[in-house]
């Protein structure tokens, strides 16, 4: 019976590891936020296999083709992370889209940003001042999503984890203070973006495979997949999250990102 016929609608069953934890279980014939959720997946998966088909080619089309493929895990899963946490966002954005006006040869202010969704346009001195809340920051990495959502689940995932073992990527996030941890991933998610961006953007007048080598690359790779992946495992504790995995499930899809063959 289709989910159809029995009026339930059923989970995507072919979804990578890392589009399950970014996007959490979409499914095909949901709403208007599970069709952005179901396309983002299913972007994700299509990175995630040339990914790991980098292995196989030469240094020079890693070099070239390896910053564009980790910039895109990072903007794709960054905007999943938006969706399931702030669905408003990216229904405007997909209202604004859909509309017959919308140019594709244009900027436009409804955008997903660097600056300004996932890190905030300037830092927030108190958070609950009449003043900052006129027009509050809601960027994935600034300050109120740094108090409301990730400080406020932190100790709730390192109790999920707390019996895991022989993980390595589980080993080093159990250690950490959250303090540390929230450091780390904005130095990680503004050092990658910055390095991925000079080989896409072809700025460097050195040849590229001498800056951008296998390991580099590889390195580059491992650090934007785990930061983004570590932020995907902690979504899997907040409570009111869509698509929200059993914490389970996200921990076995977190252990399973770290076989691909890129690493």
């Amino acid at each position: 019976m289709s989910s159809n016929e029995s009026g339930v609608d059923e989970p995507v069953s072919n979804q990578s590891a890392l589009a399950k934890l970014l996007c959490g279980n979409v499914v095909p014939d949901g709403g208007d936020i599970d069709e952005v959720l179901s396309h983002l997946s299913a972007s994700i998966d299509n990175v995630v296999k040339e990914l790991i088909r980098l292995e196989s080619l030469s240094p020079n089309q890693i070099s070239l083709f390896a910053p564009f493929l980790g910039r895109s895990i990072l903007e794709l899963g960054c905007t999943a992370l938006i969706a399931r946490l702030d669905p408003f966002r990216v229904l405007l954005l997909r209202e604004c889209q859909n509309q017959p006006n919308y140019l594709m040869d244009k900027p436009h202010k409804s955008s997903i940003r660097w600056q300004g969704d996932v890190f905030a346009d300037k830092e927030v001195t108190d958070l609950w001042a009449d003043k900052s809340l006129q027009n509050p920051t809601r960027a994935l990495l600034g300050d109120y999503y740094k108090t409301l959502i990730w400080f406020a689940n932190f100790d709730k995932l390192l109790d999920a984890i707390e019996d895991v073992r022989g993980d390595e990527w589980i080993d080093n996030l159990r250690i950490k203070t959250f303090d540390r941890f929230y450091h780390e991933t904005l130095t990680d998610f503004s050092s990658v973006y910055s390095e991925l961006s000079k080989g896409i953007h072809h700025e460097l007048v050195i040849p590229l495979s001498s800056a951008l080598d296998r390991e580099t690359t590889q390195r580059l790779i491992e650090k934007t997949v785990r930061n983004i992946a570590t932020l995907g495992l902690l979504v899997s504790v907040v409570s009111h999250a869509l698509n929200k995995l059993d914490i389970q499930v996200a921990i076995e899809a977190y252990k399973e990102i770290q076989e691909m063959g890129v690493f």
